[in-house]
């Protein structure tokens, strides 16, 4: 079938854009500029506009309005990409924040994170994720008060592809976002081709934060953004089921070609395994086409020989990394259709921009779709075909509790400190919806695990009740950073034509990979399992050290482990004689996604074992088992 060209509503340039000489502007973006002029405007605005769209052309007139800007990424790719776009507009000072720029340790990198965003430092915007943002709120550098002192530099910040944060993230954005509003009343932007809903409603009736809804007009004369594009469905799930067929139109496609220094192709991948094999796999079998392949995917971050600024390709290899931030002219796409329509979309967007363009579509099953349509009618059925069972209710319900989460935690995690923080951060968090819920239970499981065994107390140490008690307690763990927890350990993987060393998720690792050898400084080396059958993992729990869970499956698989294992825990612990409540302890592991909260203190996989040191930075070392 055929997507036809899509086209976006234009009108004479508004504000900026009309100071800077431009003959039009898509109304959309007359619209941001005109919210970011105005004195009186309300303090957030959302805004809905595709992939291609033009929205970073928006985001200058927030940067030019303000004295300092912030602008957040969910990526340090897209971050690094966007800032050297900054960087070319003139009149505008952009620098990064990110870990590589912030030195030392302690004070002094308190010192170097508030010096980047002194206004009289001359920077009209800082570029940042948001980890950062919420290491400070969650107190991870150690500063009490100080670090804080960041939120009251900014008076715009835009989030940008805000869609791409799960809850327990995006709980962290909306917590981020009332800080700053709270603090200084900054300035909210939020861009994003397929945005998150909810989310928005949670800004608008659960921070009370008016705001301004501006989406892009589709027309049929307007400013063409899109170009038509022809989708071919396969019958296949994912594409390693037809690997041999699609390099060989890599293959066609290289040869056809008249420039490989500029990717034009690109495959998005639903795994990170898919992505490796495949590479590995055309290194082996298509090594013409491997010649001008490149894999960006996020298992590479850590490789200091895979950059993608250094080297030129004409094939992309790729995950939902890719989703954001592909700002090539790409015109045959091969991608897996992952679980979410906003995810849909955002790889769809990545072909036909520039050009007419073919997309190969895996793993999206029958769909009663004319021969030709248009864009607003395509994106509507990926919405009908792929949108979640959950209703918004449900989902600001989930939303609510892990941003009083974390608020809860942001003065919980602050109480074992000397220095006094005084009032002021109190009224940072206190406002939050739920934020008395889970300050108690915090502390009430705290301080109910201190006097286990002791005369008088319910809870022996080694009863049920102390073990759920402990566990729950280790879980609190997951709100010191923004996207929950891991294991990353050093890896030397066979990338297809190297060995290559980077920096991975040990569990998520084990899933696909045997351990073939550990080098003297602790690197593992690892080698593609060649069986499809899960391989035996068990991890061990603070709470649970001596009842070892299987730990083999899949995500989806992990999350009901835990479901079938937890509640049965909670009905065995008798918590009435404790002042903990049962029903908010439910709730903690209901809305809480186990599986990013937790790390095990012992990891068992063949003939292996891994030790984890959680107190202080998590470190693990893996070592022969002793059989």
């Amino acid at each position: 079938m055929r997507v036809r060209s899509a086209a976006l509503a234009t009108e004479p340039p508004a504000e900026g854009f009309a100071e800077r000489g431009f003959d039009h502007a898509r109304a959309f973006q007359n619209r941001v500029a005109e919210w970011a002029h105005d004195d009186d405007a309300k303090p957030v605005a959302v805004l809905r506009a595709p992939t291609g769209a033009g929205k970073t052309a928006t985001f200058y007139e927030v940067i030019e309005e303000n004295d300092l800007s912030l602008v957040v990424y969910p990526t340090n790719a897209l971050l690094d990409q966007q800032l050297q776009r900054f960087r070319k507009w003139d009149g505008i000072s952009a620098e990064p924040l990110n870990s590589d720029t912030l030195d030392g340790h302690g004070d002094g990198r308190v010192e170097d994170l508030l010096q980047l965003t002194d206004r009289f430092e001359g920077h009209d915007v800082v570029v940042t994720n948001p980890d950062i943002l919420q290491a400070i709120i969650q107190d991870q550098y150690q500063g009490s008060t100080k670090p804080m002192q960041f939120f009251d530099r900014f008076d715009a910040v835009v989030y940008d592809e805000f869609h791409f944060y799960d809850d327990l993230a995006a709980s962290g954005l909306l917590l981020q976002t009332h800080v700053m509003n709270d603090r200084r009343g900054t300035n909210v932007l939020l861009a994003s081709a397929t945005p998150n809903e909810s989310f928005v409603e949670f800004v608008k009736h659960e921070l009370s934060l008016p705001v301004r809804d501006i989406t892009a007009e589709y027309v049929s004369d307007g400013d063409q953004f899109r170009r038509s594009v022809t989708v071919d469905r396969h019958d296949t799930r994912v594409i390693d089921e037809e690997r041999e067929a699609v390099a060989e139109r890599l293959r066609e496609l290289v040869d056809d070609a008249s420039d490989l220094s500029e990717p034009q192709v690109a495959l998005v991948f639903n795994s990170v395994a898919a992505s490796n094999d495949f590479h590995a796999y055309l290194a082996e079998e298509f090594p013409d086409v491997f010649e001008y392949a490149a894999k960006d995917n996020g298992f590479d971050t850590n490789d200091p020989d895979a950059n993608l600024k250094s080297q030129g390709f004409f094939v992309l290899n790729t995950t939902s990394k890719g989703e954001v931030g592909l700002d090539y002219d790409i015109r045959t796409l091969f991608m897996e259709t992952p679980p979410t329509p906003s995810a849909f979309l955002q790889r769809f967007g990545r072909a036909g921009r520039e050009h007419e363009a073919v997309i190969h579509v895996f793993g999206l099953g029958d769909m009663a779709w004319p021969d030709v349509m248009c864009y607003p009618d395509f994106v509507t059925s990926i919405h009908e075909a792929l949108g979640t069972h959950r209703s918004q209710d449900e989902a600001i319900s989930t939303l609510r509790s892990l941003v009083g989460m974390r608020a809860a935690y942001a003065i919980h995690s602050r109480m074992a400190e000397d220095e006094w923080f005084g009032p002021e951060l109190f009224a940072d968090f206190e406002s939050v919806s739920e934020y008395g819920k889970w300050r108690a239970f915090f502390r009430t499981v705290d301080s109910t695990l201190e006097s286990a065994g002791e005369f008088g107390s319910p809870v022996m140490q080694n009863s049920a009740t102390r073990k759920i008690l402990a566990f729950a307690q280790h879980c609190f763990g997951a709100f010191e950073s923004l996207r929950g927890r891991s294991l990353p350990v050093d890896i030397k993987y066979p990338r297809g034509d190297r060995h290559a060393l980077t920096s991975y998720d040990l569990l998520t690792t084990l899933r696909y990979y045997d351990i073939e050898a550990i080098e003297p400084d602790g690197t593992l080396v690892v080698d593609r399992r060649g069986s499809t059958q899960p391989v035996a993992i068990t991890a061990r729990f603070p709470g649970y050290e001596n009842r070892p869970r299987d730990y083999s499956g899949s995500n989806s698989e992990i999350k009901q482990m835990f479901s079938r294992w937890i509640y049965p825990e909670i009905e065995e612990a008798g918590l009435a004689e404790t002042e903990v409540d049962e029903g908010v302890l439910r709730q903690f592991f209901s809305d809480l996604a186990l599986p990013k909260a937790v790390i095990p203190i012992e990891v068992r996989y063949g003939q292996y074992v891994a030790y984890v040191d959680q107190a202080g930075i998590t470190s693990v070392d893996v070592e022969h088992r002793q059989i």
